[in-house]
Parts: C-alpha cells; structure tokens; sequence
C-alpha cells in the first residue's frame, strides 16, 4: 500500500471511530430527559415504516438478538411496542409499534431532524449535499444486507484473533 493510501486510510479509520462516537454521545445527550435510550431510539425508527421480524429488527439496528430482546422488552413495557407471533410461522415474532410508540417516534423523529439541521447550519451550504451523499453511500456500503457489508465482515472476524494468536 502506497504512502498515500496509508494515510488515507488512517484518516478515514480514525473519522470514522470519532463518527461514531461523537454521534453516540450527541444521542445520549439528547435522549438523556426522555423516555428512551439510544438503542430503543434506534428500535422505534426502525419500526416506523411497519411492523419487523425480530431477526430483521435485529438486522437493522446492528444488534445481537439476545440483546435486541431485552430493548424490545423495555420498550413493551413502556407500551411503545408489542411482539405478536406470526400465523403464518410461530416460531416467528414480529415487533410493531404501538400508538403510544408512533407518538414517541414522531417527536423523537422531529427532535432528531432539528438536531442535524442544526449541524447541517455549520457546514458551508455549499458542501452539505456532498458530506450528506458520502455519507448515504458509505451507509449503503455497511447496510448488513449489502454485499459489501458481507464481505468486510468476514475480514473482521478472522483477521483480528488470528493476528493476536500469532504473536
């Protein structure tokens, strides 16, 4: 790999860790007064557009199934969600949001939208469309039903023990 490269490479792991971090505390900092976390947050929007399959639930939020239980759990307490087996396969649960759950979706939906329009406000106007592209690509590239997705994945998990194993 070329110097270049390197480098490019480098900057790109480190916005990327500093991304995601940064963007989990923005999250927590504006759930923190409300009713739910950052995974629940993330559970209801993808609720929002109709009812999910806990494996694809847990597809969609990036989360373990046994973890995704307990969130969905939560948020069936909180009467934001309700689990129903499907008639068609029992072994199957689909999780829907509930009335009450649609009503916290909305105003977590809006409070959200304003939150990165106040972001998108410090970015010259000039360069929101192209930060905004790069990034729906990048998403769609670590979709866990893309290809792309797939593939770096299996890199992950072999790369890292095996390196460690043979030291």
């Amino acid at each position: 790999m070329q110097m270049a490269q390197k480098a490019l490479v480098k900057r790109s792991r480190q916005s990327f860790t500093r991304l995601a971090r940064f963007f989990n505390q923005l999250m927590r900092e504006q759930l923190m007064c409300g009713p739910v976390t950052v995974q629940q947050c993330y559970t209801l929007e993808a609720l929002a557009d109709g009812p999910l399959s806990m494996k694809d639930l847990a597809a969609e939020v990036a989360l373990h199934q046994s973890t995704l239980t307990r969130v969905v759990e939560k948020l069936e307490r909180q009467n934001l969600v309700q689990r129903s087996r499907k008639s068609d396969n029992q072994r199957s649960v689909e999780v829907n949001l509930t009335d009450a759950g649609k009503q916290t979706h909305a105003f977590l939906d809006s409070a959200g939208s304003q939150m990165i329009s106040d972001l998108l406000d410090l970015i010259p106007r000039k360069r929101q469309n192209a930060i905004v592209d790069a990034m729906e690509e990048v998403a769609n590239l670590l979709n866990p039903n893309s290809e792309a997705f797939k593939k770096l994945l299996l890199g992950c998990r072999c790369g890292i023990s095996n390196s460690i194993d043979n030291k």
